[in-house]
């Protein structure tokens, strides 16, 4: 029985480093038909082994620019021509929502091209009998070690003693000699097989999916987000001392976009507080809706300090039109609105910062209102004119 032909020389080399460098020496020794085999990509390993730059970004990038016109093309005819929605007064080829599925389409398109292009077109599935997967060397390629293949060429003599010779000089070790594989193509009963296969292998996967589906029909596939523990308010809960799911935040806790109030007295708030509401007809009309809702009850509608409760109330508001009060700084009023002085109570945890301010704005008004100035009287008479 006649030995196998011979189909080329492997040997296993330390580094990337100690590969690169072989290369030119075997080149120089006439070997042209040169392979690699790494476990991971090395750099300049083509340009060395002049290889021609990869087609398969080619492929993909025309089969990905197809898919997106085409699901470009595929949306604008559905909704512009075929079946055209008015959605909120948009035109129909309204082209903004239709990115999403363009993109779908070329990744699409993209992805499935990249692997059948690689697999059929330029590794030939296929054919599985590549002889380097079946060498003694090639569990050490998937791990750490690097090989370099010196096929025999089609057109010239070929000495396996020689090649494996001249790859112990370059620095390899491990020399095999591979045998030249048997090429069967496949035929019709391959073929037959194959599809008769395929079909069965969907068969039983859809088989037990539709058992699957009566045996266990309420199954939702994703529940994490829906099932997640969680507390409603008022709800109780044990991991607390006090059994109570409901916690009051941290000391110290500031709400995102509220300054806290640093100063300790009316004196320091109405040195540090500044009013960042500008005077203006909105303004007005806020602080005098939140007055009217918050203060008036004690303070009066003119801020008298002649509350409407009853007699049982005994505490004593303070008068909003006293010759003290208009002397403060605005920080000031804010402070005791915000912390509560003396009977009256902090308003922080009911009014919002920009109500306060506007507050403190009417309250302005009210004070102006009561005592104005002979030109505010003059220019109101005129009709709101300048003289």
């Amino acid at each position: 029985m006649s030995e196998p032909a011979v189909y080329g020389v492997l040997a296993l080399f330390p580094s990337a480093e100690n590969l690169l460098t072989a290369i030119p020496k075997l080149k120089a020794g006439g070997y042209s038909e040169i392979d690699a085999y790494t476990p991971y990509p090395v750099h300049g390993l083509d340009e060395a082994l002049d290889l021609p730059k990869s087609k398969l970004g080619i492929l993909v990038f025309l089969m990905g620019a197809f898919g997106a016109l085409g699901a470009f093309g595929l949306a604008w005819w559905t909704n512009a021509i075929n079946y055209p929605l008015l959605m909120g007064g948009k035109p129909y080829n309204s082209w903004p929502a239709w990115i999403p599925v363009t993109l779908e389409g070329a990744i699409f398109f993209g992805t499935f091209t990249a692997g059948l292009g690689m697999l059929i077109l330029f590794n030939k599935l296929p054919y599985f009998g590549h002889p380097v997967l079946g060498s003694e060397a090639m569990p050490d390629i998937m791990r750490d070690k690097f090989a370099l293949l010196l096929k025999k060429p089609t057109d010239s003599p070929f000495d396996p003693d020689a090649a494996a010779k001249a790859l112990r000089a370059a620095g390899g070790d491990a020399v095999e000699v591979l045998p030249e594989p048997i090429h069967e193509k496949p035929g019709a009963a391959w073929w037959a097989r194959t599809i008769a296969a395929i079909a069965a292998a969907c068969l039983v996967a859809a088989a037990g999916t539709v058992g699957a589906i009566k045996i266990f029909p309420t199954i939702p596939p994703m529940v994490n987000m829906e099932n997640q523990p969680r507390l409603d308010p008022e709800m109780p809960d044990s991991f607390f001392a006090d059994d109570r799911g409901m916690r009051m935040p941290p000391d110290g806790t500031v709400p995102r976009g509220d300054m806290p109030i640093l100063s300790d007295s009316p004196q320091s708030g109405g040195r540090s507080l500044i009013n960042p509401l500008p005077i203006s007809a909105r303004v007005l009309e806020r602080g005098r809706h939140m007055f009217d809702l918050h203060c008036a009850v004690c303070h009066d509608r003119l801020g008298t300090g002649k509350p409407w409760l009853g007699s049982g109330y005994q505490a004593q508001p303070a008068d909003l039109q006293s010759s003290t009060l208009r002397s403060v700084p605005d920080g000031y009023i804010y402070w005791v609105i915000s912390q509560g002085y003396g009977p009256m109570p902090a308003h922080a945890a009911d009014i919002s910062p920009d109500d306060r301010w506007a507050i403190v704005r009417y309250i302005r008004a009210l004070q102006r209102s009561q005592d104005a100035p002979e030109q505010d009287v003059r220019w109101h008479a005129i009709g709101g004119r300048k003289e």
